[in-house]
């Protein structure tokens, strides 16, 4: 019987299933995909905080092609009001970092597959979950049946694991599209992020190598199938007469892709012998772009939670132990899903009254430096109590 199963072998999965192996637990992985395929680029790209760089850095899984963040622009596309956050605002290097998903996924899949702690059930699909009063069962559609006092649910916004948990969902819609891609541009991006308020949705860029970006661009639904229908050239022009030119002349470097937009919240992230991490465990607007990031402060919490209950002797799917994890990682879901529907619902229509409270709020953390500071770090995911693996140093916070 292994220590812990984890099913998903995405970003969150496998990072997850490293950071116990790391500390001498026997985690069986569980994946749809064959670990062997040839990584193909999806155009994706992900801004990792400061925060994830901590957890990939001491994981020994950050891939040197980064691109730092060293400034943020955000605008307000209705009012002559913008801000700027700077690398100078805070210590210890660069606001945050974008890195292609392609390159994340084999950094992460490169250092799944030389870990010996780690036996890899690929590809293959659970089609039962057990749960016991001593440990977890899951059945593959290869015919195995595996046993763990933990399963570990990192299979993503439409777990089975957790449908078959029976947990109930908050879940809400809002009719708005992410339309994804990468464009070049003819001037630098100077390692600047950029985040356009538009009554329609937000734009953002991210920076990649060279001069090259990342788009997500949140917009209504019906417009969005309009674009996406638009030639390469035409969407391209779209875009230039929204963000003017202080990227210059953009073309589009990728195809574009779409995915709806909503929340998904389970009413708790803890069953019998059962957690969930990443994207089984929240998902809302990717206006402040922290999905990924929440997702493995997720796994920084939940490792540090195990591993400590391992070195203990604890039963790892008690639920003492699970209840630890759940109330650290609670307040931080919570928050983010309220700062993001909260962006989301004042900057994405044309009321004057909103228009008024944008404004305010856009002055008063412009000119209030401890608020603007905090704000950058709470996105750099570094306040609060930070497991081991998310802090900037080595000294000692633990979970509550």
């Amino acid at each position: 019987m292994a220590d812990v199963i984890v099913v998903g072998g995405g970003l969150t999965g496998g990072t997850l299933s490293c950071a116990l192996a790391e500390k001498g637990l026997e985690v069986i992985l569980i994946d749809q995909v064959d670990p062997h395929t040839p990584m193909i680029s999806d155009g994706r790209s992900f801004a990792l905080s400061r925060s994830s760089y901590n957890i990939f850095s001491k994981l020994g899984m950050w891939p040197d092609q980064a691109t730092p963040i060293k400034k943020i622009h955000t605008s307000d596309g209705l009012l002559p009001q913008w801000m700027e956050y700077h690398e100078d605002d805070v210590k210890g290097g660069p606001l945050g970092y974008v890195v292609d998903s392609a390159l994340l996924k084999s950094k992460i899949l490169e250092k799944v597959l030389s870990s010996k702690n780690i036996c890899i059930q690929a590809p293959a699909s659970v089609i039962r979950l057990e749960r016991k009063e001593t440990y977890a069962l899951i059945e593959t559609d290869r015919g195995e049946v595996l046993k763990a006092p933990l399963c570990i649910a990192a299979d993503g916004k439409f777990s089975t694991l957790r449908t078959w948990a029976q947990i109930p969902l908050i879940e809400w819609s809002y009719n708005q599209i992410a339309i994804v891609c990468n464009m070049v541009h003819t001037l630098p991006h100077n390692n600047q992020a950029f985040e356009h308020f538009l009554s329609s949705g937000p734009l953002a860029f991210v920076p990649r190598p060279g001069k090259e970006s990342g788009l997500v661009w949140s917009i209504e639904r019906e417009k969005a199938d309009v674009l996406m229908t638009l030639s390469e050239q035409e969407f391209a022009e779209e875009i230039q007469a929204l963000f003017g030119s202080s990227l210059g002349t953009f073309t589009l470097s990728s195809p574009r892709k779409s995915f709806p937009l909503n929340v998904c919240l389970p009413k708790r992230l803890v069953d019998s012998r059962l957690a969930l991490v990443g994207d089984a465990a929240h998902i809302f607007h990717p206006v402040a772009g922290q999905g990924l990031n929440v997702g493995l402060r997720d796994v920084a919490a939940l490792a540090e939670v195990l591993t400590d209950a391992y070195a203990l002797g604890l039963d790892l799917g008690s639920p003492s132990v699970l209840n630890r994890y759940q109330k650290w990682r609670r307040m931080d879901i919570f928050f983010m899903t309220l700062l993001t529907d909260g962006m989301v619902r004042i900057f994405s229509n044309q009321s004057r009254t909103l228009a008024h409270v944008r404004s305010i709020g856009f002055g008063l953390t412009k000119h209030l430096t401890p608020l603007k500071h905090f704000m950058i770090r709470h996105a750099m995911g570094v306040t609060g109590k930070a497991p081991y693996l998310a802090r900037e140093d080595d000294c000692g916070t633990h979970a509550p």
